[in-house]
């Protein structure tokens, strides 16, 4: 059982930290510190490869979280990266992964998914380092670390599962394949699912692995776009969609299939019961609670 209580979390801010630990204030510090940090190194990334390149984000989102959780919320070491609960993403690696060869597996036996081949010369480890290492970390520092936890400081748990959901699938119709159906698959997967995960764990350790597996599993491994970001067959495993997009995933990727958002649903429905039992891992929306706590 977490040490809680009706107003705080753990993942909270320390309290009597005044206006710094607002939401709202640690809302436009986070971007502001991630634009100044990227404008601040962007020289060191003139002419460099593209490995260079994702180390950068990496480390400018890296900084702005420490900027928030260390200097505004005065959690020197903050709970849901804690290295004792390290552990956490072996978890989740293990959970990503299984997940996403399960979806394929059953893409391949009901013939929405081909399988050609094994190409030895694929590129393997700056796919990894891109949409493993770098969007694993950042993308749930962001969406989990950052957005999750301060929306829910407002709106509750409830309510910052939906908001972080939204904007999440949003953000990825701005990917070259990105397709509505996709965003809505990718909402309710990586955005409902990680978000019940994070929200029942509240460590960024296991939703860092689930996700990190995932894209490493999907792309590099097995061959299938992932969220419309990148191409399908650029993979070890040469694979591509067949039959209807809706249930192949098409250019979208797996998460678009109907597998996928199957599998993900009953995840999350696990995860919705799990969250309902632990009734110390969730807060209420500010207005309903007995302080409007940060």
């Amino acid at each position: 059982m977490l040490p809680t209580s009706p107003d705080r979390l753990p993942d909270a801010p320390v309290p009597g930290l005044g206006w710094r630990a607002h939401p709202l204030a640690r809302a436009v510090a986070f971007p502001l510190c991630f634009t100044a940090t990227a404008l601040a190194i962007s020289p060191l990334g003139h002419d460099s490869p593209a490995w260079v390149w994702a180390v950068m984000q990496l480390f400018c989102t890296v900084v702005a979280y420490l900027l928030v959780v260390v200097l505004m919320e005065g959690r020197a070491v903050p709970h849901e990266l804690a290295p004792r609960r390290a552990g956490g993403l072996v978890t989740g690696l293990v959970t990503g992964a299984v997940g996403c060869l399960l979806v394929f597996a059953l893409c391949w036996l009901f013939g929405w998914r081909t399988v050609t081949g094994v190409d030895p010369s694929a590129p393997v480890w700056l796919p990894v380092l891109q949409v493993g290492v770098v969007a694993g970390i950042s993308e749930e520092i962001i969406f989990r670390g950052i957005l999750f936890r301060l929306a829910e400081r407002g709106l509750g748990t409830w309510g910052a599962l939906l908001l972080s959901a939204l904007l999440f699938g949003m953000v990825h119709l701005g990917n070259p394949d990105a397709t509505w159906w996709g965003a809505v698959a990718i909402a309710v997967e990586a955005g409902l699912g990680l978000g019940l995960f994070y929200a029942l764990t509240r460590s960024l350790w296991v939703v860092i692995g689930v996700h990190a597996a995932w894209n490493v599993v999907q792309g590099p491994l097995l061959g299938s776009a992932i969220s419309g970001a990148t191409a399908n067959g650029d993979g070890l495993v040469r694979s591509s969609p067949a039959g209807p997009e809706a249930l192949s995933g098409g250019d979208f990727g797996l998460e678009s299939s109907l597998a996928a958002v199957v599998l993900w649903l009953a995840a999350s429905a696990w995860l919705f019961i799990r969250l309902r039992e632990n009734r110390d891992r969730m807060l209420a929306p500010a207005w309903r609670r007995r302080s409007p706590a940060v």
